[in-house]
Parts: C-alpha cells; structure tokens; sequence
C-alpha cells in the first residue's frame, strides 16, 4: 500500500522485515524485486508523488573547491529520485541514456590508486540483462555492429584510440508510474512518503541497527524497527545519513576508518572540441552517432568510445565521445539553433524542474545538411576517486535538525593534464581517420554538472579502504547496507543508471536469504 506519513502520530512505530530509505531507482528496483519474497517491506521517500518544494529544500549544501554548480537541481526528493530529472526525450517522453560499465572499469589500475572493485564485470552481465527487462530497454546487447542498419553504418576508424559504442535510451516511466504502483497496490510492501529518515539508531557497539528515526513533512517524528535497513538515498544522502547516525560511534556508522564520505565522483563533460568535417558525406556518414529507433524499436545513439589497450598505453581514464552537428552562426551573429542547445546542456538550470531536454534528431531531416557548419564534441569523463573529493557534515541544521553537508569538490592539475593528453590523442585521431579539422579551445576546464554522483560508500572487502563489502553490506554492522551509485569504487564514463539497477537486484537475491 502507499501511504502518507503526515498521518503518523508522534512515537509510533512502524515494523518491518526490511526497510529502505529512498525510492529512486535504487530503492525501487530493490522492493520490486522483492515484491514476491515474504518479506514485509517499508519504503521511506522524503518527498511525494509529485515535486514538493519544502522536500526539495532539504537538499541545500554547500558546495567548496572548484566551480560546480546547485545541487538542488538533480537531487530529486521525489517517488522516482532523479528519474523526475532527465534530460533526454524519446518519442515525447522522458528519458535517459543507458549504458553499463566497460570491463576495464572494474580492474586494478597502476595508474588509478584506489581503483577496481572487488569483482570483474562478469559478475553483473546477467543483473545487467535483468535491469534491461526492467526498465524496458530490449536486449543487453551494446555491440554497435549489432544495430546497424541501411543508411546507418559505425565508422571504419582504422586507428588505435577509438571505436564505436552506443547508448540505450529508457523512459522515466518505470521508475515515476510502473513500479511505484506495483509498490503501492503489494500487500507485502508499504511505500511511505513524506518520510524523511533523520538518523539510524544502533546498539552500543553499531553492530546492528535496531530503528530508523523519521520525520513526517509536519515534523512528528516515528520509528521505523526492522530485521534490516538498506539506505537507497544517492551518494550525497547516503553518507550524510551514515555521518548523522552518530549515537553509537561519533564518527558515524561505518566510519570507523573514515571513508564514509570520500572519494565522491563525477562525470566532467568537456565541450572544448569542434570538428569541422572535411568529407562531403559527413551528414551521412555520421547518422550512426544520431539518436535513432531501431528495427526493434529500441533508440540507441553512436559514441566514439576508447579503446582499451589504448586506456593502458597512454595512462587514460575511460571517457566517451558524442557528435553534436552544430549550425553555423547567423548573419547577425545570433548562434544557430544546434548551437544554442549545446550551449544550454552545458549550463545549470536554476531547478530540478527546469533541466533541458532534447537536442537529438538533427540526422532525420536532409534539409539540415547545409545549415550544420561543424560537430561539436561532446566528452564524457571518468574521475578517478580522490580521499579528499568528500562529503562532510556542517553546522548549519534543515529545518528537521539534520546537520547540511558540504560538498568538497576538485577538478585537480593532473586531472586537466590527463584531459589535455586525452585532447592532443583524440584530434590526432579524428584528422588521421580523414573526417576533417579540430579547433580547440586551449585549457578549457570541462563542465562537473553532469550529476552523476558517485563514491562516498565505497565498496571494498578490506574495511580499511572502503565502507561496504561485495554484498554492499556496511562493514561493522551486520544489517545494514547501501544501494546506489554510492558504493561505485570507479564510475567510468557511463550514465550510473543502469549499473545502479542491476547492483539493486544483485542485492535483492541476497536479501532473500535470512541473516
């Protein structure tokens, strides 16, 4: 059932089997992979259906190091989490790209400290395929041979940097219509909203935690006692809760050699690069890295992706390519239309709400062809985690008396040289392949606004480098664990989605089993 926790009186309490604070993609995936499991389930959101603003306000922190923009606009306190926040568009719904983590991610690296997890990728290929099915994208297939088509080809690139790769487009619907009414209408679950979780309170020790202390959007507060917890609030709220459950240990829970918080992530978009074509087939030639439906009626779209010997030899992180044809500028010195997209997407908006969508398509109607003057590229990046990129606790409280957080955020010297290598290599590339000129724009910083926020739970099976184990569970207390990008070691390149889905389910089969 769902229900509404301004009804709570204060001092209730609500049991459970299992309980789950957040109901974005991570918490949703979770309980609906549960649904059929005996287990009596509460799923805590602190929003509603719909965007509150007085929600939404609880995620105001400060943010210190390099520039990085509000982080209201895609912390969602919403049912769906950020899901209410995408920014692609498929057939007048709103969408997402899917793609999951290359294999290379997930290894050690000489050149990446504190990188790998503790398993290779083989080990979510088929949560990957169940997060498919899931979210309704068609076949776990990412081979770009696999989707090409008459008019639509993979470049030949006869280099040793790049290939072609694709991402999966999937819609909001999952995760903000279908599996909260599945949720809603289950007699083993109750999907609790306007619930915000204040702190976890454990035994003396922190070995187990015995309840989770919530607040209605009113401010009567309740308990919810359960057999487990799993906190499924994204990266920043996850160690934000661990940080203010400080009853058993002042340091937090989990915290006992100080990750909780370290090592946040992001995916820099760097738009530094313009191609300006040299063949006159480039519309065509190009129409793979548009996105397109397939046969099938999955939408993909082409990307220009590093190759891994590649990534080894010249000390790269992984990163992403995708082609924007943009329109020459107008008489009057006005940006053309594709330009002005571009331009847009790489700007903050002022909400959640107001985040841009669209700007694909442009391969659908020939009349483009001689109004798109070049293609900008647009470089997806992977940060390696860094100790002091970290979420901390301030004193500044919200108005239920959670303590904010601050965001400790740097675009490092030796990430930009590592950027401006990656530069040289792709120019060199793309103007060996014969595809025309690259114009740089020398130095420029990439843009840190892709919300993809990852780290801060760090997933190791030594508690001295990390806060949760394999099974996502916290190191030193037996019942809780964590859900979410916020266990990513390494991110990669890719849209966190997808992996965040399948580490759900993944987790789901192991909160089957009793203990």
């Amino acid at each position: 059932m769902e229900a509404d926790a301004r009804r709570q009186r204060p001092g209730d309490t609500i049991e459970a089997d299992l309980c789950i604070v957040g109901a974005g993609p991570a918490g949703l995936s979770l309980a609906h992979a549960l649904l059929g499991s005996g287990l009596q389930l509460v799923v805590l959101e602190s929003g509603g259906r719909d965007f509150d603003r007085v929600a939404q306000a609880l995620n105001e922190a400060q943010v210190v190091g390099s520039a990085y923009g509000d982080l209201l606009q895609t912390r969602q306190r919403q049912v769906g989490g950020t899901a209410n926040a995408w920014n692609s568009e498929v057939d007048g719904e709103v969408a997402a790209k899917f793609v999951p983590l290359d294999p290379i991610d997930f290894v050690e690296r000489a050149d990446v400290p504190l990188g790998g997890w503790p398993f290779g990728r083989e080990e979510l290929d088929r949560w990957y395929e169940q997060a498919h099915a899931l979210c309704g994208i068609g076949p776990f297939d990412y081979r770009a041979d696999a989707w090409r088509s008459e008019g639509r080809e993979p470049l030949r690139l006869d280099g040793t940097l790049l290939t072609t790769g694709l991402y999966r487009f999937g819609t909001d619907a999952p995760f903000v219509q279908r599996i909260p009414a599945a949720l809603a209408a289950a007699p083993n679950v109750t999907l609790l909203t306007r619930a915000t979780v204040l702190e976890l309170v454990a035994g003396a020790d922190g070995g187990r935690v015995v309840a989770a202390r919530v607040a209605g959007s009113g401010g009567a507060q309740f308990e919810v006692r359960a057999s487990r917890f799993v906190l499924a609030a994204g990266a920043i709220e996850n160690a934000r809760l661990l940080l203010a459950s400080s009853g058993a240990d002042p340091q937090g829970l989990g915290n006992r050699y100080g990750w909780v918080g370290r090592c946040f992530m992001e995916h820099p978009r760097d738009f530094s690069m313009r191609l300006v074509p040299a063949r006159g087939d480039w519309f065509d030639a190009l129409r793979f890295y548009d996105q397109h439906r397939t046969a099938d009626g999955s939408t993909i779209l082409g990307r220009l992706a590093l190759r891994e010997d590649a990534m080894r030899e010249h000390a790269l992180l992984n990163a992403s390519v995708t082609l924007l044809p943009a329109g020459a500028p107008r008489p009057d010195g006005a940006p053309g239309w594709r330009e002005r997209v571009v331009r847009w997407l790489g700007r903050a908006a002022t909400s959640a709400q107001a985040y841009p969508r669209g700007g694909a398509g442009w391969s659908a109607d020939p009349r483009r062809r001689d109004a798109l003057a070049f293609v900008r590229l647009l470089v997806n990046l992977e940060q390696a985690p860094h100790p002091e990129n970290r979420i901390v606790l301030i004193d500044g409280r919200d108005r239920l008396g959670v303590r904010r957080v601050q965001v400790r955020w740097q675009w490092r010297p030796d990430e930009q040289d590592r950027l401006e290598r990656l530069r040289g290599l792709l120019a060199k590339e793309l103007e060996g392949a014969g595809l025309g000129r690259i114009e740089r724009d020398a130095q420029a910083v990439p843009d840190p606004r892709a919300h993809h926020h990852a780290g801060t739970t760090r997933m190791h099976d030594d508690p001295r480098f990390g806060v949760v184990d394999r099974d996502c569970r916290v190191h030193g207390t037996a019942n809780l664990f964590v859900s979410g990008a916020s266990v990513f070691p390494t991110a990669g390149f890719a849209n966190p989605t997808l992996t965040i889905v399948a580490l759900a389910l993944r987790l789901a089969q192991r909160l089957r089993s009793p203990g």
